[in-house]
């Protein structure tokens, strides 16, 4: 499907490494953005650099939640208008993609408001690769925030339950998504599955 003028996100590591083995054809159906950390060298130095879309720029904070967020939430207006169809792809267990999504919701790391959310983010969807370093269950303890503010939200929230394939999980992924059969896409892609959004329960 074309969908040219929705924007796909990549985010850290991980996301950019699997993003390389993802047919071209798919991914020239959209309009593609990435977002990296590089570390910087004492020795040689280089400082640590936020990378979005190849253009490099020089990060002074520390590489924790807060630091990263405020970075981000100057830096992602920049890259995607935040009310345009986006999906957003990264291991939950990168700190950068994790402080991506506190950005990109408008929310501080370190305090999430208990009030329900009055933006709409019904345009905005979530693909959550299978983390390389631990189990899903283990991990949602560490990312309890990142997900209870995306419930808050609403955000439609796909987790691909496999290690193995993930490029051409979102291949198929890619290849089916249209945001008028968003919830269509769980009985659509093997592997894939909803864990938050609209039609999930409370």
């Amino acid at each position: 499907m074309n969908n040219s003028t929705s924007n796909v996100v990549f985010i850290g590591n991980h996301a950019n490494k699997i993003r390389k083995d993802i047919p071209v054809e798919t991914l020239n159906d959209y309009s593609l953005k990435s977002v990296e950390y590089t570390r910087g060298s004492l020795f040689d130095g280089e400082n640590s650099k936020l990378v979005l879309n190849n253009v490099a720029c020089d990060y002074n904070g520390e590489y924790e939640l807060e630091n990263l967020s405020i970075a981000l939430n100057f830096s992602l207006e920049h890259l995607v208008k935040n009310s345009s169809n986006s999906i957003l792809i990264g291991d939950p267990f990168e700190l950068l993609f994790q402080a991506s999504i506190y950005a990109w919701l408008k929310e501080n790391p370190m305090n999430v408001k208990l009030n329900a959310s009055a933006t709409d983010f019904s345009h905005l969807t979530v693909i959550l690769l299978y983390p390389a370093t631990m189990g899903f269950e283990n991990l949602r303890k560490e990312i309890s925030h990142v997900v209870y503010v995306l419930k808050k939200h609403k955000v439609n929230t796909f987790l691909i339950e496999n290690h193995i394939n993930q490029a051409s999980a979102i291949d198929n992924i890619l290849y089916y998504f249209s945001p008028e059969t968003i919830l269509q896409l769980e009985h659509q892609v093997k592997g894939l599955k909803q864990i938050l959004g609209h039609s999930t329960p409370v």
